[in-house]
Protein backbone atom coordinates (compact mmCIF):
# COMPACT_ATOMS: atom_id res chain seq x y z
CA UNK A 1 0.00 0.00 0.00
CA UNK A 2 1.85 3.73 -0.99
CA UNK A 3 3.14 5.18 2.19
CA UNK A 4 0.51 8.60 1.42
CA UNK A 5 -2.55 6.74 1.85
CA UNK A 6 -0.90 4.63 5.19
CA UNK A 7 -0.42 7.99 7.21
CA UNK A 8 -3.60 9.87 5.91
CA UNK A 9 -5.59 6.56 7.11
CA UNK A 10 -3.91 6.74 10.17
CA UNK A 11 -3.67 10.49 10.90
CA UNK A 12 -7.91 10.75 10.93
CA UNK A 13 -7.45 9.21 14.29
CA UNK A 14 -7.95 12.00 17.19
CA UNK A 15 -5.61 12.07 20.43
CA UNK A 16 -6.99 11.12 23.22
CA UNK A 17 -4.94 12.71 26.80
CA UNK A 18 -5.85 11.99 29.75
CA UNK A 19 -9.05 13.21 31.38
CA UNK A 20 -7.94 16.58 33.24
CA UNK A 21 -4.57 16.79 32.73
CA UNK A 22 -5.08 19.76 31.87
CA UNK A 23 -5.99 20.48 35.78
CA UNK A 24 -3.06 18.87 37.43
CA UNK A 25 0.08 19.43 36.33
CA UNK A 26 0.99 15.96 38.20
CA UNK A 27 -1.72 13.86 35.94
CA UNK A 28 0.34 12.98 32.91
CA UNK A 29 -1.24 12.97 29.21
CA UNK A 30 -1.56 9.28 28.63
CA UNK A 31 -5.51 7.81 28.43
CA UNK A 32 -7.21 6.23 31.19
CA UNK A 33 -10.63 5.45 31.15
CA UNK A 34 -13.00 8.44 32.94
CA UNK A 35 -14.71 6.25 35.87
CA UNK A 36 -16.36 8.98 38.35
CA UNK A 37 -20.61 9.05 38.63
CA UNK A 38 -20.58 12.98 37.67
CA UNK A 39 -17.54 13.01 34.97
CA UNK A 40 -18.48 14.89 32.39
CA UNK A 41 -15.87 13.36 29.75
CA UNK A 42 -17.45 10.26 30.85
CA UNK A 43 -20.80 11.23 29.60
CA UNK A 44 -19.56 12.76 26.43
CA UNK A 45 -20.90 16.62 27.39
CA UNK A 46 -20.11 18.73 24.24
CA UNK A 47 -17.08 21.10 24.61
CA UNK A 48 -14.67 17.96 26.41
CA UNK A 49 -12.40 15.98 24.45
CA UNK A 50 -13.68 12.74 22.61
CA UNK A 51 -13.41 9.52 24.65
CA UNK A 52 -11.60 5.94 22.80
CA UNK A 53 -14.57 4.13 21.57
CA UNK A 54 -13.89 1.16 19.08
CA UNK A 55 -15.12 3.49 15.56
CA UNK A 56 -11.47 5.44 16.24
CA UNK A 57 -9.73 1.82 15.28
CA UNK A 58 -7.37 1.75 12.63
CA UNK A 59 -8.73 0.20 9.06
CA UNK A 60 -7.45 -3.46 9.03
CA UNK A 61 -5.70 -2.61 5.50
CA UNK A 62 -3.11 -0.18 7.74
CA UNK A 63 -3.47 -1.62 11.10
CA UNK A 64 -0.01 -1.96 12.36
CA UNK A 65 2.29 -1.02 9.46
CA UNK A 66 4.80 1.42 9.30
CA UNK A 67 4.38 4.82 8.01
CA UNK A 68 6.14 4.17 5.15
CA UNK A 69 3.44 1.26 4.25
CA UNK A 70 6.00 -1.66 5.31
CA UNK A 71 5.59 -4.42 7.73
CA UNK A 72 8.02 -4.14 10.56
CA UNK A 73 10.06 -7.02 11.21
CA UNK A 74 12.61 -7.34 14.22
CA UNK A 75 15.50 -8.76 13.45
CA UNK A 76 18.71 -10.33 15.54
CA UNK A 77 21.02 -12.02 13.29
CA UNK A 78 21.99 -12.02 9.56
CA UNK A 79 20.03 -15.13 8.76
CA UNK A 80 16.97 -13.37 9.72
CA UNK A 81 17.71 -10.60 7.63
CA UNK A 82 17.88 -12.98 4.50
CA UNK A 83 14.13 -13.72 4.75
CA UNK A 84 13.18 -10.10 4.99
CA UNK A 85 11.37 -9.13 1.58
CA UNK A 86 12.63 -5.39 0.76
CA UNK A 87 8.70 -4.80 -1.03
CA UNK A 88 6.91 -5.76 2.19
CA UNK A 89 8.86 -5.79 5.06
CA UNK A 90 11.16 -2.84 6.91
CA UNK A 91 13.70 -4.39 9.19
CA UNK A 92 13.84 -2.99 13.55
CA UNK A 93 17.05 -4.25 14.69
CA UNK A 94 17.46 -5.96 17.85
CA UNK A 95 17.78 -3.61 20.89
CA UNK A 96 20.09 -6.47 22.66
CA UNK A 97 22.48 -6.31 19.24
CA UNK A 98 25.82 -5.12 20.26
CA UNK A 99 27.35 -2.21 18.13
CA UNK A 100 29.73 -4.19 15.68
CA UNK A 101 26.69 -6.69 14.52
CA UNK A 102 24.61 -3.86 14.56
CA UNK A 103 27.04 -2.07 11.70
CA UNK A 104 27.21 -5.39 9.89
CA UNK A 105 23.46 -6.29 9.73
CA UNK A 106 22.71 -2.60 8.83
CA UNK A 107 25.27 -2.52 5.78
CA UNK A 108 24.04 -5.95 4.84
CA UNK A 109 20.12 -4.13 5.16
CA UNK A 110 21.15 -1.24 2.78
CA UNK A 111 22.77 -3.80 0.39
CA UNK A 112 19.84 -5.75 -0.23
CA UNK A 113 17.70 -2.64 -0.11
CA UNK A 114 15.92 -3.05 3.14
CA UNK A 115 14.55 -0.11 4.99
CA UNK A 116 16.05 -0.37 8.75
CA UNK A 117 13.66 1.98 11.35
CA UNK A 118 15.90 2.23 14.33
CA UNK A 119 19.06 2.87 12.47
CA UNK A 120 19.92 6.47 12.96
CA UNK A 121 18.97 6.18 16.41
CA UNK A 122 21.46 3.30 17.16
CA UNK A 123 24.03 5.51 14.95
CA UNK A 124 23.52 8.68 17.50
CA UNK A 125 23.09 6.44 20.30
CA UNK A 126 26.76 5.03 19.96
CA UNK A 127 28.03 8.49 18.79
CA UNK A 128 26.97 9.90 22.22
CA UNK A 129 28.64 6.38 23.58
CA UNK A 130 32.03 7.18 21.44
CA UNK A 131 32.34 11.41 22.80
CA UNK A 132 31.58 10.68 26.80
CA UNK A 133 34.24 7.69 26.68
CA UNK A 134 36.66 9.99 25.07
Amino acid sequence: MAANKVRKLKTDIPSFPRPYHWVRVRLGDSWRKPRGIDNKLRHAFKGYPPTVNIGYRTPRQVRGLHPRGLIPTRVNSMAELELVDPSKQCVIIASNIGAQKFARIEAAASQRGVYVVNGKQKKQDLDNVNKEGE
